[in-house]
């Protein structure tokens, strides 16, 4: 952005001050300009359910985002006056991310959803790793938030120590984590569809997080002999989805030899949560999915070439012994993790887990949600 605009979008903020707030409009954004996803998503859906006389305006960063969102809902530029404009009338602000917004009026509200159990270090305990900038930035949105998500006693104890907030934290469960309590077979149905697989097909996902300096050598997966073990054990034929993070997806064309339905590229499937919803498998490494994906009693399996060099850049709130996930560190120990994978096992320790940790979820966050911005509107 140029100087010129920037002084621009400056401008319309401060004239954005004399516009009246709109009660009945509600802005919502996920990370940073995304389509039709994650928490903000699962709000927006409940939303219209309990009042379909709400309008909503989702920020998005281009043309393609703006297709995922379904009818009813307004997309709006995320680089535009039209977005401090949006922001600046909206009685609601939802986002899942930082939401960098110049002001906030006494009549508005921000929800403030996060985007996952805590596993690597966040704000305040990545001080180091983020930034000096971030963190300032970080402090003034924290003391625009009204009101902010949490899943588990951990999270909330996490939150409040390191976000740089003294509001309140809602016990409301992650709306994104709500597909997760009910069967939902037509999810199943429009990913094979989507991607053109079988209905039949068994689904392992490989969904890595992204490194610091955006490098992929940790990718490393055998996704034929993962698929062949995928077989050996649980039956069936088997597609491995790869699934890589929006900070990499550039790159995911060339990093695996994709074979019809065998191995399939999935980076730019619009929805992760359906993505988890409808797989039988989750292989993953550092990222927050393993703790939604668990609350389905699918197994899911570590894969982490890199522990020690990522622990070093972010580092952990668990140690690997406290982790109640199987971790392989090598395409052999990854094998070995699948054909030896023990059903009870894993969900022993997995509800141990979700005790130590007091996990609080239970399908019912997006509705919390949307009640708390319907008790705003109407206020």
């Amino acid at each position: 952005m140029g100087l010129l605009n920037k002084l621009y979008i400056a401008g319309c903020w401060v004239a954005s001050l004399l516009l009246p707030v709109n009660k009945n409009k509600v802005v919502m954004s996920s990370y940073c300009g995304r389509g039709y996803s994650d928490n903000p998503k699962a709000i927006a859906e409940a939303l219209r359910e309990l009042d379909p006389g709400v309008e909503i305006l989702w920020l998005v960063k281009n043309e393609k985002e703006a297709a995922t969102l379904p009818k009813g809902i307004i997309p709006c530029p995320f680089y535009s006056a039209k977005r401090v404009f949006a922001l600046a009338t909206a009685r609601v602000w939802v986002d899942n991310c930082r939401n960098y917004a110049r002001f906030k009026k006494k009549n508005q509200f921000y929800l403030q959803t996060w985007h996952g159990f805590p596993l690597k270090r966040i704000e305040k305990d990545a001080y180091e790793a983020l930034g000096e900038d971030y963190a300032r930035g970080a402090i003034k949105d924290s003391a625009k938030t009204d009101l902010l998500l949490s899943n588990s006693r951990f999270a909330t104890e996490t939150l409040r120590r390191c976000y740089w907030y003294d509001g309140e934290i809602g016990a409301y469960g992650s709306p994104r984590n709500d597909v997760f309590f009910r069967p939902h077979p037509e999810i199943s149905g429009k990913i094979r569809k989507g991607l053109s697989l079988p209905e039949d097909q068994k689904v392992a996902l490989y969904a890595p997080t992204f490194r610091a300096d955006h490098s992929t050598t940790a990718y490393a997966l055998d996704a034929g002999r993962l698929a062949e073990a995928c077989e050996t054990r649980f039956g069936g034929k088997w597609s491995v989805l790869i699934r890589l993070h929006p900070n990499v997806a550039s790159q995911a064309a060339g990093l695996f030899a994709y074979d019809g339905d065998k191995i399939v590229d999935a980076t730019l499937y619009p929805d992760m949560q359906e993505l988890l919803c409808g797989c039988d498998l989750l292989i993953t490494d550092y990222s927050s999915s393993m703790f939604d994906y668990a609350l389905s009693g699918k197994p899911c399996i570590r894969f982490a070439l890199d522990m020690e060099d990522y622990r070093k850049d972010r580092n952990f709130y668990f140690t690997q012994e406290e982790m109640p996930f199987p971790v392989a560190q090598s395409n052999e120990e990854l094998v070995a993790c699948v054909q030896g994978f023990d059903e009870a096992a894993y969900r022993e320790t997995w509800d141990r887990f979700t005790r130590e940790n007091g996990f609080f979820e239970d399908g019912e966050a997006s509705k919390r949600c949307a009640r708390w911005i319907l008790d705003k509107i109407k206020a």
